[in-house]
Parts: structure tokens; C-alpha cells; sequence
């Protein structure tokens, strides 16, 4: 028990604390994506390949490494939403 809350220091096993493990492998695989589809976007615009391939490889890559860059987000607990929130406050002048 801590003296402050009266509480055991041991935190619960929610989904989140749960979850940690699913979200390192999903975070390791999402950059192994991120990193093939920005070579092969590095590739394709080497060998100068049509219009078409060139969009579809660039938002494979865009997406891919949007997804990764949520993934470690979420692991990391970082409330995106709130920072956002705080971030067009301060932009709009009405920080509080």
C-alpha cells in the first residue's frame, strides 16, 4: 500500500495493459510494411515506372506508415486527441 491513496502499487490487468504485447508485434510488422513499401516506392520511381504504379506504391507507403505511426502512438498511451485539441487552441488564440 502507498501512503498518498491508500491503494496496492500493483496496477490492474486491463485490456490495455493486456493488450501491449499484441500492440509491439502489430507496431515490429507495420514497420517491416513501412519500411518494404518505402523501397519499393524508392524502386519503382528508379526504374520509372507509369503513372498508375507510382500513385498506387506511394499510398501504400502512406498508409502503411500511417498506420505505424497510430500503432505507436497507441502503445505508447499518447491521447492524440487531446494534443490535437490543445494544439488549435493555442493556434486559434483561445487557450485557456
Amino acid at each position: 500500500m502507498t501512503i498518498e491513496t491508500g491503494t496496492s502499487g500493483k496496477a490492474k490487468s486491463g485490456v490495455l495493459t493486456r493488450g501491449k504485447g499484441f500492440l509491439k508485434v502489430l507496431a515490429a510488422l507495420l514497420l517491416v510494411a513501412a519500411v518494404c513499401a518505402w523501397i519499393a516506392l524508392g524502386i519503382g520511381l528508379y526504374l520509372d515506372v507509369d503513372r498508375g504504379a507510382r500513385i498506387t506504391l506511394a499510398i501504400v507507403a502512406a498508409v502503411s506508415t500511417e498506420a505505424l505511426l497510430w500503432t505507436v502512438a497507441a502503445l505508447l498511451g499518447v491521447s492524440v486527441v487531446e494534443a490535437r485539441k490543445r494544439i488549435w487552441r493555442r493556434i486559434t488564440g483561445r487557450a485557456a
